[in-house]
């Protein structure tokens, strides 16, 4: 028979005391074997739980995630992709479903890491079909790049200068600048390029200096407007500009720019969801969630299209930490994969710079690509005990 799982549990956790990230959504997939695998999921863990526990039957629907898993091989993961997905044709073949699936494939792939002694990295290489040119793909990277999330980034350029700073000291050489209230994307364009120039003295004229609008732009020219207004400071890429329906007003703004335009992490899941981005969308760089958009399997997926389409993958992650050590394992193998994103050190919060062991930190701008069996990293177990809670 050899191994087969025989538990799936969603892990909610809980630190409300914290300044930065309050809850975090885990899932533990356990084996006969005693072999364990997590995952984690960028949505409410009551809404993983009613995925992974319902006990519903129909004449189409058979249960949930756990009843479909229980007894299955963990190492077939693409048969069990898409047995959990063809399970919920009729209610999650986008959205949070998916997400739930992606934490459970990412837990997979650990216990198959675990299973054969060898870090996620040597396992995905072979899968990749993609360097037809001889030399093209030269072997799995050593050390990643990494951009840092600066969220809240500040509403000043004093507060963004001093945000930036003080990641730089952390080790980032790259930093993102997000939208917040009264801040980026609120006030108007020339308050904008005020705030990215402050983030450009405090970065350098060297690093990468990376914006995301988080979709809050209602048109094309109002888009338009910001974005030139920010060209002066070299961003290396614009995110999430206009509301993520709007395909077609991204396609203009993408030949309107020189700035490269990315999103996707946005509500965004599937490989089909991320075709239609790039094909109709006409943007440049996609952003699947290592939390949401169907784990490593799907990942996959959606970077071998954008490489065929001359498009660069970065995946989107920020501060979810099994979602980042995910990233890390992907870009070591895609030559289209540039950076993944981390969350910079404030604010802090346990579930963010303890959940993971040995906790994985830039130097000059670089990760090391861990080369431990699975993800790499072990949970924290003081950090679950301390802040374990039930679903929510």
């Amino acid at each position: 028979m050899g191994m087969r799982i025989k538990q799936v549990e969603v892990v909610a956790l809980q630190a409300p005391e914290a300044p930065g990230v309050k809850s975090a959504c885990l899932v533990r997939v356990m084996t006969d074997e005693g072999i364990e695998g997590f995952g984690q999921a960028e949505l409410p863990s009551l809404i993983a739980q009613a995925f992974v526990r319902t006990r519903e039957w129909t004449w189409y629907f058979s249960g949930g995630l756990e009843q479909v898993l229980k007894g299955q091989d963990p190492l077939r993961i693409g048969y069990l992709w898409n047995k959990m997905y063809a399970s919920m044709w009729l209610y999650g073949r986008r959205g949070a479903g998916i997400a739930v699936l992606g934490a459970i494939d990412t837990a997979l792939w650990d216990i198959k890491g675990k299973y054969y002694g060898k870090p996620l990295f040597e396992l995905l290489g072979p899968r990749l079909n993609i360097a037809r040119d001889e030399g093209e793909f030269l072997g799995p990277k050593k050390y990643v790049r990494a951009y840092a999330t600066i969220y809240p980034s500040g509403s000043t350029p004093e507060e963004i200068r001093a945000n930036v700073a003080g990641t730089v000291d952390a080790g980032f050489r790259a930093v993102k600048i997000e939208e917040q209230p009264g801040g980026l994307g609120r006030m108007s364009a020339r308050r904008d390029a005020q705030l990215l120039a402050a983030a450009r003295e405090a970065l350098g004229a060297e690093g990468d200096l990376m914006v995301d609008y988080q979709y809050i732009l209602p048109s094309f020219a109002e888009a338009l407007s910001r974005i030139r207004a920010l060209q002066p400071y070299a961003p290396y890429f614009v995110e999430a500009p206009l509301p993520p329906d709007n395909l077609s007003a991204y396609a203009r703004l993408a030949e309107a720019v020189d700035v490269p335009i990315a999103a996707g992490d946005g509500g965004f899941t599937t490989k089909e969801e991320f075709i239609e981005l790039m094909e109709v969308g006409r943007v440049d760089i996609v952003q699947p969630s290592t939390v949401r958009s169907g784990g490593i399997t799907e990942i996959v997926n959606i970077a071998s299209e954008a490489y065929r389409r001359g498009v660069l993958c970065i995946p989107h992650c920020y501060a979810w930490m099994i979602g980042v050590a995910a990233a890390l394992h992907l870009a070591a193998v895609f030559p289209n994969m540039p950076y993944i994103e981390m969350p910079a050190p404030h604010p802090t919060s346990p579930l963010v710079q303890e959940l993971l062991l040995p906790p994985p930190r830039p130097e000059d701008g670089w990760v090391a690509v861990p080369k431990r069996p699975g993800l790499g990293f072990e949970l924290n177990e003081r950090v679950i005990e301390r802040y374990r809670a039930e679903p929510a």
